[in-house]
């Protein structure tokens, strides 16, 4: 598998130029705070797959940045929906952070296992989901909150391409051995029938759920993309 720091240097770059190609190709009008989300997203995704890491320092690094995430959104939303009241602008990211980093984080330590879900392709695609509907929730536009969404899904399918990659080819100079990594981590099931079941089922039902503006903001997406190149 790919290093911790692989995933980072990936990561961080994606969001680099996620942000860039936001305002370069005019795909939002220029708001500070949408190309920071989206370059955050993406950089997170780059390393949310080692949530379930067994070892602390990805697990606390990967929750630690959900939960900064998070209260960004939180913030965004108090300074929009509550301006002047500090009180909000300040409670309202201190508890997502606490419920991340404590509660949700607890939980998914107790029940997960390394190179289970969390490194599939429907996994980048929950999260994905997951985050575009905190995004709507906390005030940004469906458009802007697909955006992030994609971003997350993009960074969160680095991370599964590179760790092939480390697993299929030998970057240290000795003849070409795949090791037993290989295809653990972009694959589409788990070993747990119950846990892959779950994600497929709340991937169905988000779908169903939000379909119409998803159809609408991917031909909007694909559209604009065309305008563009062309």
């Amino acid at each position: 598998m790919a290093s911790f720091q692989t995933h980072i240097t990936f990561g961080v770059s994606l969001g680099v130029v996620s942000a860039i190609s936001l305002i370069r190709f005019a795909f939002v009008p220029f708001e500070w705070e949408i190309p920071i989300m989206v370059s955050v997203s993406a950089i997170i995704g780059a390393i949310l797959p080692d949530m379930d890491s067994d070892t602390s320092l990805p697990f606390h690094i990967t929750f630690g940045s959900l939960a900064l995430i998070g209260s960004g959104f939180g913030f965004v939303m108090a300074l929009r929906v509550f301006p002047g009241e500090y009180a909000w602008i300040v409670g309202l990211p201190l508890g997502i952070f606490f419920v991340i980093w404590v509660i949700i984080g607890s939980l998914f330590k107790r029940f997960t296992v390394h190179r289970g879900m969390a490194h599939s392709v429907p996994a980048a695609f929950l999260a994905g989901f997951v985050v575009y509907l905190c995004a709507i929730h906390f005030g940004f536009s469906l458009w802007n909150a697909f955006l992030i969404g994609i971003a997350m899904i993009l960074g969160y399918v680095l991370h599964l391409v590179l760790d092939e990659v480390h697993a299929a080819i030998n970057f240290h100079g000795t003849p070409f051995i795949p090791n037993k990594a290989l295809g653990s981590a972009l694959k589409f099931t788990s070993g747990s029938a119950s846990v892959t079941t779950l994600v497929y089922v709340a991937l169905i039902l988000l779908f169903l759920i939000n379909s119409t503006d998803l159809i609408f903001l991917v031909q909007k997406l694909v559209s604009d993309v065309i305008t563009r190149i062309q």
